[in-house]
């Protein structure tokens, strides 16, 4: 469980100090920075400068008694309420922002990823800013295994819960043969209806279409690739449309 915790806050941002700290002071309830330091294994000064970072970021709390400063978090609830802070103002930046963006229909946008860390940034932001109820088109490979090199299990399932909070549906390809090797609970734990692709019909990467954007990564070798455009999205759109057709319904 504790592995579990560490990787979930590193995957939130937090470094491998911070982490220490921040867990060390859940498991003590309420300490001061020198019983924190003992119980992280970290100098005291280091401590009191990663209790001021994590103080002004609001995931923990303070207060002064007999001379002595003692810190505390409140409940685990906090990191949740934190980000969903910053998702409101990151919402509300949005709105302010929105008509000094330039037409993507005119001016195509590509972004190129070759690390696991900008992939797993650039996917949970891409699903954020996808309307609600959409629909999100893929081909995957099972076998590939493309989400397992990219993402640990449970982040896998923090996103597909991402997805079903917005109402994401997603129709998914995948190659001839491979839907038993889907584990269950990608089909289970999301709104999913797969099809296998004719057999002589080879797909090793992943490729996710949405109304104005097309998606391509990999695990092996690590990359993604996204164009914004919707005449090439339309495109690809219209191909897909064609394979959905002739493939074979599993679920």
């Amino acid at each position: 469980m504790l592995k579990q915790i560490k990787n979930s806050l590193k995957e939130l941002g937090f470094n491998n100090n911070e982490i220490n700290v921040y867990v060390s002071l859940t498991q003590l309830g309420e300490a001061t920075a020198s019983q924190i330091a003992k119980k992280a294994d970290l100098p005291r000064t280091t401590v009191i400068s990663l209790l001021d970072r994590l103080l002004k970021d609001s995931y923990l709390s303070e207060h002064r008694h007999k001379g002595k400063t003692y810190y505390w978090i409140e409940s685990p609830k906090t990191i949740s309420s934190v980000f969903e802070q910053k998702v409101e103002m990151a919402q509300k930046l949005d709105r302010l922002l929105s008509n000094l963006y330039r037409s993507a229909g005119r001016f195509p946008a590509v972004r190129v990823c070759d690390t696991k860390s900008g992939i797993k940034r650039f996917i949970e932001k891409f699903l954020a800013n996808l309307d609600k109820k959409s629909l999100l088109y893929t081909i995957d490979s099972p076998l590939a295994k493309n989400y397992a090199k990219i993402y640990f299990e449970e982040v896998e399932k923090a996103v597909m819960a991402q997805k079903n909070k917005k109402g994401i549906i997603t129709r998914s390809l995948v190659p001839h043969g491979s839907f038993e090797n889907i584990e269950d609970y990608k089909i289970k734990n999301q709104v999913i209806e797969i099809r296998e692709l004719p057999k002589n019909i080879k797909f090793e990467a992943s490729l996710w279409i949405t109304k104005d954007t097309l998606v391509h990564f990999s695990g092996n070798p690590i990359f993604l690739i996204a164009v914004k455009h919707e005449a090439i999205v339309k495109g690809i759109k219209n191909l897909y449309d064609f394979l959905w057709e002739i493939s074979t319904s599993k679920n």
